[in-house]
């Protein structure tokens, strides 16, 4: 129920500032295409498998610490512009950190054919895409937590001082 209330509170505030919605999603948009520039041209590209790149890519430690570096400098914009880091950040920073570790591991397992041994839904061969796919809607969930201007007070209203 509380979950319930703080979504419902979230897309509110998403509806009365569409900007910061806005620019969140440029931002992922610019982020993955200087990012992973290699997907995107699997993505449109007849000749190379989205998924075999996707799982290429990602088996390299590097990927993991461009993913761990994507939620980190959120972390860091955020304690920019606030005074204290929320609870809720600091849980939301750790669950990317590790769905970035399992996109990792679950990239490393699939390359060798080990995680047909595993548990549905962890031996699907895309279940990885999954994993980034929640990932990046977390990076977009906390880069909007970045871009939130701080609420105002009714006593703060336009009418106060006039």
């Amino acid at each position: 129920m509380i979950i319930t209330q703080s979504i419902r509170q979230y897309i509110s505030r998403l509806k009365a500032d569409s900007r910061t919605a806005w620019i969140a999603f440029s931002w992922i948009c610019f982020m993955f295409f200087f990012t992973y520039t290699d997907l995107l041209v699997a993505l449109v590209s007849n000749d190379i498998a989205f998924a075999s790149k996707f799982q290429e890519l990602h088996i390299r430690s590097i990927s993991l610490f461009v993913n761990f570096g994507l939620i980190i400098m959120l972390l860091f914009d955020y304690s920019a512009k606030n005074k204290n880091i929320h609870r809720a950040i600091v849980w939301a920073i750790v669950a990317g950190l590790v769905l970035s570790l399992s996109i990792y591991i679950h990239c490393c397992k699939a390359a060798i054919k080990a995680h047909s041994e595993l548990i549905f839904p962890l031996n699907l061969d895309n279940f990885s895409i999954g994993l980034f796919v929640f990932l990046m809607i977390l990076v977009f969930i906390l880069k909007t937590f970045v871009e939130f201007s701080a609420p105002v007070t009714v006593s703060e209203g336009p009418g106060k001082n006039q």
